[in-house]
């Protein structure tokens, strides 16, 4: 696999075969023509005597027409401080700067070896994420594109102490503005806890009243952030839609009723199967689930299969996150599992590439998905066709995006 960054100093003429747009149009082949780092054209036929802009610049020709082109996928939900492998390592690691930078650089290279070129970030109490990202920004780090709210907002003594130190609401605006001066990129609020794998349809208390949760989008909206809510169980989903969040984490046993307002209020939901559907992955003398256990962790998955397929025929929007750092997801390698999980749930291959395309980018506020001039020239290459199999994903040969900073 080779990840090519493109001088904007430079222009590029590169020919593919299938091309897919994110938005599910198709063609049997293209040739793109890049300037300035941007798709100045796409063109169907030979059309090499295209004039750029600037045409006496130094021009790169690459013929990768055995190739299959679409836009780069996008992981709304990870977590960069853990590594999905051994957790108390990765946490400490964070006392350990050259290890934590060992374990993040590998991870990174795990992202975009599989066609991944940008991550949202769900948080981490020490802000590991938000610095990485200024690495990967600055040139200092190679790195898909980050999005960080540094740490969650959480009630202390509730759920979620890795991912924020806890606050209090008479503390909101004071944090909030120390968030604006850390330029970070969006808020993550724990609504919920999480999900039991012991009784079924049980998940961790709410946090916040209604008035509290309000309090924080409004808060995060006049700053211009978006809320990005991690809520299981319905009450807590409704709770966050009703606050006007921007998306809504795991969602674990929504109803129709809730569905119905998300897609109403075009509020995304990232669904996060895997880090549940993993637990299945191992024995119980590894740590895994036993048989009681499995039973649970097998009807959770169903459930939230069966409600992604009746959220896609409701039209809510659906982004491919995959809650990459926790326990037995690893980053990049869980992305695909994540995919073949929507198939399940009967997505089409086009259906499910537009959620990790389009959908995904708009999640994270990035000009991507659509491959046409005017727009950024992130382009990801696979053997094979997706349309047909979106096990093709797996077999990414090109990633190609802006050299410089600031994509």
């Amino acid at each position: 696999m080779e990840i090519s960054g493109l001088d904007k100093n430079k222009n590029y003429i590169i020919k593919t075969g299938l091309t897919i747009n994110g938005e599910g149009a198709h063609t049997p082949g293209g040739t793109f023509y890049i300037e300035e780092g941007r798709i100045l054209a796409l063109a169907s036929g030979g059309h090499d005597r295209l004039c750029f802009k600037h045409p006496n610049r130094a021009t790169t020709v690459l013929n990768l027409d055995h190739l299959t082109a679409l836009p780069p996928l996008v992981d709304c939900h990870v977590h960069l401080a853990l590594d999905g492998n051994v957790l108390n390592a990765a946490r400490r690691n964070r006392a350990h700067p050259g290890e934590m930078d060992r374990q993040v650089s590998g991870v990174m290279k795990d992202i975009l070896e599989h066609g991944i070129l940008a991550v949202r970030d769900g948080g981490d109490r020490d802000g590991i994420a938000l610095r990485y990202r200024d690495k990967v920004a600055s040139g200092e780090m190679e790195g898909p594109v980050i999005r960080s709210p540094e740490s969650a907002l959480r009630k202390t003594g509730t759920y979620g102490a890795f991912l924020g130190p806890g606050m209090a609401m008479d503390k909101l605006d004071e944090t909030l503005d120390r968030m604006v001066a850390k330029k970070v990129d969006l808020v993550k609020v724990i609504v919920s806890g999480v999900v039991s794998f012991k009784e079924y349809g049980r998940v961790g208390p709410t946090q916040y009243t209604a008035g509290e949760l309000a309090a924080i989008v409004e808060g995060a909206r006049a700053r211009g952030l978006p809320v990005m809510a991690h809520a299981s169980g319905d009450a807590a989903v409704r709770l966050a839609v009703e606050a006007g969040v921007h998306t809504v984490e795991h969602g674990y046993f929504t109803s129709r009723e809730s569905l119905a307002l998300m897609a109403e209020r075009n509020i995304p939901w990232i669904p996060t199967v895997i880090p549940v559907a993993a637990r299945l992955n191992k024995p119980p003398e590894h740590g895994g689930p036993d048989r009681r256990e499995r039973l649970v962790v097998e009807k959770t998955v169903d459930r939230q299969l069966a409600t992604i397929s009746e959220a896609a025929s409701m039209g809510v929007t659906l982004g491919i996150g995959t809650d990459a750092g926790a326990p037995g997801v690893r980053h990049g390698h869980g992305y695909l599992e994540e995919l073949f999980l929507y198939s399940r749930a009967g997505l089409s291959p086009a259906g499910i590439i537009s959620c990790a395309t389009i959908n995904s980018a708009g999640i994270l506020g990035l000009d991507w998905g659509c491959l046409e001039a005017g727009r950024p020239a992130v382009l990801l290459l696979v053997d094979g066709d997706p349309r047909q199999d979106i096990a093709a994903l797996a077999k990414v040969k090109h990633l190609f995006r802006p050299l410089q900073k600031g994509v």
